[in-house]
């Protein structure tokens, strides 16, 4: 069984309730909005298909929210969970099992776990290092003593390996033409209005939406060690220059229990 993970901006609105001065109203409230999920399928077309489901999906007891999908980017993860130990097969159920049950026991910690750590300047292709205490000795002071060493004591990360930036689109100089004054008719429902966000200032604010070559889910004691294995695992791949990001593991869907 194959997974994915997909990524989405998009623009949600909705119309609320209002308490004014003179009253009770409704006003449209506007904003943008980052989404990923893994979903476990033997295809592709029709994992979209349930994650754009997914995106549209209303919360009960509440008005409809309008999404408009600006953007979805998806990968297929490779077909080997990596840890420490050496990799083995993927198998979702398990690892959505051994993911709640430690979700359960151990308490929240981002920092321990590393999601503050620009792994991509930390860990760079063909960095040398054998094994993870060699790994662990060659990082700055400040990094490594606010990490999680114990090895008894392992997470689950989602490695982004991000496909290369396309260049920006040129610049074409068109003939000014006479565009009619939208200001003069605000209230027209008809006028076109620009969209609350651009996509590249989207990226800026979910660098998690980023096109990805693939995807890998990791399981190590914190995300520069994560970031080491994956180095490691595809030292000779051609995805081994491309750049990576961490993400701790969301949602999964399409997982199918006994």
């Amino acid at each position: 069984m194959n997974a994915y993970l997909f990524t989405s901006v998009a623009t949600l609105s909705q119309l609320r309730p209002n308490m004014g001065r003179y009253g009770a109203s409704e006003t449209i409230q506007i904003w943008d909005n980052f989404s990923s999920l893994v979903v476990v399928s033997n295809n592709q077309d029709t994992a979209r298909e349930q994650f754009e489901a997914w995106l549209h999906t209303q919360p009960e007891g509440e008005n409809p929210v309008t999404v408009q999908i600006k953007k979805i980017a998806s990968a297929q993860f490779v077909d080997q969970l990596l840890t420490e130990s050496g990799n083995a097969p993927l198998d979702w159920p398990e690892i959505w099992k051994q993911w709640q049950t430690q979700a359960e026991s151990l308490p929240v910690d981002d920092f321990e776990q590393g999601y503050w750590v620009d792994v991509e300047s930390v860990v760079r292709p063909g960095q040398p290092g054998f094994d993870v205490e060699t790994f662990r000795r060659g990082l700055p002071e400040d990094i490594r003593t606010g990490l999680n060493w114990s090895p008894d004591k392992q997470f689950f990360f989602i490695l982004s390996v991000l496909a290369p930036l396309a260049p920006p689109p040129e610049i074409v100089e068109e003939p000014e033409e006479d565009v009619p004054n939208l200001a003069e008719s605000p209230d027209d429902e008809n006028a076109e209005k620009p969209d609350p966000i651009e996509i590249g200032e989207l990226y800026n604010m979910f660098p998690g939406a980023l096109d990805k070559a693939g995807v890998a889910m990791i399981k190590a004691r914190n995300s520069a060690v994560a970031a080491w294995l994956w180095r490691k695992y595809a030292a000779t791949a051609r995805l081994a220059a491309n750049q990576i990001r961490i993400d701790p593991l969301c949602g999964v869907m399409g997982i199918k229990t006994e």
